[in-house]
């Protein structure tokens, strides 16, 4: 009987109260003690990716030694614009210097938290060489109902395509606009190293396994989410997911020919989408940690070392959801939130509505590191290690897919 109290009092020690819930302090990551970390001195990184603190919204800055930039998503409003301006035009900040020019601009839709801070980078001084997005919209319009111009507006106007016809008119001299297409390659870096491409839009995964195109473009009311661009990127063996607000539901049930149609982000992983396979560092969660996104099959799939979640928590939008960590936590990932993700009057995690899955889960502070603030990926310059750093989160991981002890 004092062996069985003995061990249940080991057991209680090893666990933590915390806001009501018991917090056990016992996860396992991927990470390594042995890797000497990459650090943000330059020389010693060759590719940086800053996952931006912009509250419930999107904006991702990736970086070379050379001053490439590209900008994934701009954020929501002005001060989110302020904020990636700051970045670029501060060497103290970014590592390289001032930086006038983003190189690739990859709009992943055209919600406002994802469009709004481009017209303030105008503003700053910075203009864009090339800028990707899904092309004509049916569902946008440039002037409102009201007569007064959209953030969509605002967003053309910024790529040189104010009358919105995706074609370089007499008018239009700074004109940089281009629809996405799966499969669509660019290269960074001083010797074009990194690559970036595209393995989804308008749910088009065009793989060795799901080769039929499900673009909606007769659709006015569509749900631009499910079709938001996907982007790999790649230097050596790390890689780096990012979709938008891309979902695992969708919102077409069949093609033309009355086949039944997958969720896109099941596409993804079937298709042969992803060169070399799915397995991935590090995943940019989709659409802020909503239950609808980053599957359980995703993060099983994908199995990424650390999920990086672009939110905060919005009273009625209640993210992330604990069923997005849970899937993570269960799969030995590291999980980083920007901003603060819980609810200020229960401090914990929302429960999602749509599954009892997580109701009785444990969320690890060992495994998910609330309010981050920006987050940093460094990347080695050969692509074989990666460190990732938060407010207090600071660990060095193998890029190698045979190091990932699964």
């Amino acid at each position: 009987m004092k062996r069985i109290i003995c061990i249940a009092l080991i057991f209680v020690c090893s666990l933590v109260f915390t806001s009501g819930e018991l917090v056990a302090q016992d996860f396992e990551g991927f990470d390594s003690a042995t890797l000497p970390p990459v650090t943000n001195t330059l020389g010693d990184w060759g590719l940086k990716i800053v996952i931006m603190k912009v509250g419930q919204a999107d904006a991702i800055l990736v970086m070379t030694p050379n001053g490439d930039t590209c900008l994934i998503d701009s954020g929501k409003n002005k001060s989110h614009g302020n904020q990636i301006a700051d970045f670029l035009s501060s060497k103290t900040v970014n590592g390289v210097g001032n930086i006038k020019t983003v190189d690739l601009l990859y709009t992943t839709h055209y919600d406002l938290d994802h469009i709004g801070g481009l017209p303030q980078l105008a503003k700053r001084g910075i203009s864009i060489r090339k800028a990707f997005d899904q092309g004509l919209s049916k569902k946008r319009l440039v002037t409102t109902a009201a007569g007064r111009r959209s953030p969509y507006s605002e967003y053309v106007a910024m790529v040189g395509d104010s009358n919105d016809n995706m074609r370089q008119d007499l008018d239009e001299p700074n004109f940089v606009r281009h629809r996405m297409h799966y499969g669509h390659v660019e290269h960074i870096g001083l010797e074009d190293q990194v690559e970036i491409r595209c393995v989804s839009v308008h749910g088009d995964t065009e793989g060795s396994a799901y080769d039929y195109d499900i673009n909606p473009a007769d659709k006015v009311d569509f749900d631009e989410n499910p079709g938001s661009i996907a982007l790999l990127i790649r230097l050596g063996e790390f890689e780096f997911y990012a979709a938008g607000d891309q979902t695992d539901d969708d919102w077409k049930n069949h093609d033309s020919a009355g086949n039944p149609m997958k969720p896109v982000e099941e596409a993804v992983l079937d298709s042969g989408a992803i060169v070399g396979g799915n397995d991935i560092d590090v995943i940019k969660v989709s659409h802020h940690g909503s239950d609808s996104s980053t599957s359980k099959a995703l993060a099983k799939k994908m199995i990424p070392e650390v999920a990086i979640i672009s939110t905060e928590f919005v009273k009625g939008q209640n993210l992330p959801k604990k069923i997005v960590l849970k899937q993570f936590q269960d799969n030995r990932c590291y999980v980083l939130i920007t901003g603060d993700g819980k609810d200020p009057s229960t401090q914990n995690y929302s429960d999602s509505a749509g599954t009892h899955e997580d109701d009785d889960f444990v969320v690890l502070n060992t495994a998910v590191f609330n309010d981050q603030g920006n987050v940093m990926v460094l990347v080695s310059s050969d692509g074989s290690r990666y460190t990732v750093i938060g407010s207090s989160f600071d660990k060095t991981f193998s890029a190698r897919d045979a190091d990932n002890r699964r």
